[in-house]
């Protein structure tokens, strides 16, 4: 009995090593910045500008035009409207897609313009468009939108089931945009007048920032289709 114990201790403390270091490796490394960030240039120093572009790799630029939309009954109109002003392309992504009445009315939105010859692309997080009716797929779909889900869920992506896609993006002709929080559902229409009709805040972009929300798009859509956007479609002068 001794000796039986004496061989399971090791092994016990083998196992408990190994599922030890599956768990470090299977938990997200965090890279959290815990000190203040010392001031070495004020905002008005040009080097203080050209060292935040170099840092985030992003570009800061004039002659944008930010219009902020507030709550449903000013945000789905707007992009709706853009939609159907569409002219040689419509890109959208969302992480919450549901069934209902303003679900409805993007899938008709979406499929009205790819049936004029406008390319349409739809990509929606899988976990966020569960709750998505497959007659609403049908309508985009038969009207010739190519319609993509982002990273389904397979028993081998088990442990990136939480790596989803929250962005919330409509780029049209690349040369609008609009972001911000609100998701295609009707629990966001109304003007957040009562507790079923949810606050939000969109913002519709026109300028240079349009490209780099075109280019989040095309990053996941890569990845989702193996289609790479390019040229002056996607990304006008």
């Amino acid at each position: 009995m001794k000796r039986l114990l004496d061989i399971r201790l090791p092994i016990g403390v083998v196992l408990g090593f190994v599922l030890l270091v599956l768990t470090l490796n299977l938990i997200p490394e965090q890279h959290a910045v815990r000190q203040p960030i010392p001031h070495t240039y004020g905002i008005s120093d040009p080097q203080f500008l050209e060292t935040m572009e170099a840092v985030y790799g992003g570009e800061v630029r004039r002659g944008h035009g930010v219009e902020t939309l507030v709550n449903g009954d000013e945000i789905f109109p707007a992009m709706l409207g853009t939609i159907r002003e569409a002219r040689s392309s419509v890109n959208f992504e969302t992480y919450i897609y549901w069934s209902g009445e303003i679900a409805l009315h993007f899938a008709n939105a979406l499929a009205d313009k790819a049936r004029e010859g406008v390319p349409v692309r739809v990509l929606v997080d899988w976990v966020g468009s569960i709750p998505f009716d497959q007659r609403l797929i049908d309508i985009m779909q038969q009207a010739g939108v190519s319609f993509h889900r982002f990273r389904p869920l397979h028993w081998y992506t088990l442990d990136r089931v939480t790596n989803r896609t929250h962005r919330k993006l409509l780029i049209v002709d690349g040369s609008v945009g609009f972001t911000g929080g609100v998701g295609i559902g009707d629990e966001w229409l109304g003007d957040a007048r009562n507790a079923d009709e949810w606050r939000d805040t969109h913002y519709r972009v026109t300028g240079p920032a349009v490209s780099a929300m075109q280019a989040a798009f095309a990053d996941n859509w890569l990845e989702g289709t193996g289609e790479v956007l390019q040229g002056s479609k996607f990304y006008p002068a």
